[in-house]
């Protein structure tokens, strides 16, 4: 419960809500596909610039690819917990530009 009385789940920014949402279905997607013998992280998973396997569009969709359950659970928890603040101060538009380049800085760094 917030302190306005509502649950905090009633308020949660656009972006940080569609973030959330596209994050899950990426991890069930993961799951779905793994059953077919398509393994996503593979294909949109980072991997370093000098592998065979590295491809540029894997600069922007491992922003959206975990580990498990445990890691998508964690990562989303702290979106959810840190991500609504600093939409709702910063606005949608320039929160989204910050998540967007926080993801491509985790690759450059990786």
């Amino acid at each position: 419960m917030s302190f306005s009385g509502q649950s905090p789940f009633q308020n949660i920014p656009p972006v940080v809500k569609n973030l959330i949402i596209i994050n899950a279905i990426m991890l069930l997607a993961t799951y779905v596909l793994g059953t077919m013998g398509i393994d996503l992280n593979r294909i949109l998973g980072l991997y370093y610039f000098g592998s065979p396997s590295f491809k540029p569009l894997q600069l922007v969709t491992h922003i959206f690819m975990h580990g498990g359950i445990t890691h998508l659970f964690f990562n989303m928890f702290a979106l959810f917990m840190f991500g609504r603040i600093l939409e709702q101060v910063w606005g949608s538009k320039r929160f989204f530009i910050y998540y967007f380049f926080t993801g491509l800085g985790a690759a450059a760094l990786h």
